[in-house]
């Protein structure tokens, strides 16, 4: 039995059996015959491979070579990369988004949906870029639960997140643990969905359409939740491609909720015109909801251990509840004992900082730092968050931010320009950026400055977030 490994590179399987090299030929890879394109190229190609960079669909290539008379075993985990990347260009080529899901389940609906997770992360790292992987998120979705009409309710969402929630590796979590609270949020945001399903199919009247679509917007703080708390750790892990993409899908969604929140308060007549792109964008987040509970919840369970989800449960009340109150959410003993433990000891809160100017003590410096009314982070010079406070309350920052890249804690669209302002201030090229624009309604000024000591040696970036409304009110409103 002449068996081929798909796994195996092409150089590898032409030593095993040198007939292989005229029926690959015979397929359509010719450059096998010349012998040092088989030596450079075979050594690192396999034929999943090959067949994505031929174009040549590998059910194909499976079929002839049969037909040759191997018998071809292995490369499933290379081949959905191959089929995934034949989706993005399908995707790109602007054919319908039903049509690739349907091949999608017919080739996946098998398959665990961590493993195309990890095929994923394989495509990016192999130079796809992350937003043309992005547009597979959508896709995904008929894994779970197929093909959806617009306006329809996802069926089951709670069960179904619940047992897979229950059996996550097979324990049972504390009723306090930060997935339960977190699909505890889903499950709310499920609800408030129906409800607005539910006025949208009844009266539509505009009014009450547009307070449920305004409420629509604490997406953003529970996309915060995993945005901040776990896709970092995961990166950590060196588990990156689903955060990636799924960041950046949950940006899109936060983008078309504010567009349409701020439609509709211009002007709630809008509503006929913005009707279709609100139950569009419903849905996506109905779907965001099953890839969280089937993808990035059960891979944060495979790699996180019990220090990494009591930091993250310290956190997660920081950030905000959404679609419920605080109070009704169950708390986690155990992480409000290890909570109790965590303080600065007395003796340095009494140390002194000495600067040319004067000195403080540790305690009268955290005092003034908080009466300022400004969110202040600090990135030391090897990019590392070292420090900040947020008494401005505009963005969220969890404890767990510090100490970890900057890079890590921004979604990846954001990231190249991040890199290349923090360059730009280590070269000297430029010593402050500063972004101002309106968030959720409010005017907020984001600055970012180069910190340099007396000798000119860059030490690191201080960001300054602050919301100049209160000013803007001092002089009556004037912009």
């Amino acid at each position: 039995m002449k068996t081929l490994d798909l796994s195996k590179s092409v150089a590898e399987l032409v030593r095993q059996y040198p007939e292989l090299k005229e029926v690959m030929a015979g397929i359509g890879f010719h450059e096998i015959l010349n012998p040092m394109a088989l030596k450079m190229m075979g050594s690192i190609m396999t034929i999943p491979r090959g067949a994505v960079v031929k174009g040549i669909p590998i059910e194909k290539i499976r079929a002839d070579l049969e037909e040759a008379g191997f018998t071809v075993v292995g490369g499933e985990q290379e081949e959905r990369q191959v089929r995934l990347r034949e989706y993005v260009g399908r995707l790109t080529a602007g054919e319908d988004l039903e049509s690739v899901r349907a091949d999608f389940v017919k080739h996946f609906e098998h398959v665990a949906a961590e493993e195309i997770a990890d095929a994923e992360q394989s495509l990016i790292k192999g130079g796809v870029p992350v937003k043309d992987v992005q547009r597979l998120c959508d896709v995904h979705s008929a894994l779970f639960h197929g093909k959806m009409g617009s306006g329809k309710k996802v069926v089951d969402t709670h069960e179904q997140a619940a047992e897979a929630l229950k059996n996550m590796e097979g324990k049972d979590l504390p009723e306090g643990h930060p997935l339960n609270l977190l699909k505890r949020e889903n499950e709310a945001m499920c609800a408030h969905l129906d409800k607005l399903q539910e006025e949208m199919d009844g009266a539509g009247d505009a009014q009450a359409i547009l307070s449920l679509v305004r409420a629509l917007n604490g997406v953003r703080s529970h996309y915060a939740k995993k945005e901040e708390l776990l896709m970092p750790r995961l990166y950590d892990y060196g588990v990156t491609g689903p955060s990636q993409v799924m960041w950046g899908v949950d940006d899109e969604i936060k983008r078309e909720v504010g567009v349409i929140t701020k439609s509709l308060t211009e002007n709630t007549e809008n509503y006929p015109l913005f009707k279709g792109r609100l139950t569009q964008v419903m849905q996506r987040i109905r779907e965001m909801v099953f890839k969280e509970e089937k993808i990035l919840f059960p891979l944060t369970m495979r790699y996180f251990t019990e220090a990494d989800w009591l930091e993250v449960y310290r956190d997660i009340f920081e950030i905000g509840v959404a679609f419920m109150e605080i109070g009704d959410l169950p708390r986690w003993e155990q992480a409000e004992a290890w909570i109790r433990t965590q303080y600065i000891p007395p003796a340095i809160l009494e140390g002194k900082v000495r600067m040319d100017t004067g000195e403080l003590t540790v305690r009268q410096l955290q005092g003034i730092l908080k009466l300022l009314d400004v969110d202040i982070t600090f990135i030391d010079k090897d990019d590392i968050v070292r420090y900040f406070i947020n008494e401005g309350h505009v963005f969220t920052r969890p404890f767990s931010c510090i100490g970890r890249e900057v890079y890590n804690c921004h979604p990846p669209e954001i990231i190249p320009v991040v890199r290349q302002m923090i360059l730009d201030f280590k070269a000297k090229k430029r010593d402050r950026m500063e972004v101002w624009r309106r968030i959720m309604g409010r005017p907020i000024g984001v600055r970012y400055l180069a910190v340099y000591d007396d000798a000119g040696e860059y030490v690191g970036t201080v960001e300054f977030v602050q919301d100049f409304q209160k000013a803007l009110d001092k002089f009556g409103g004037k912009q």
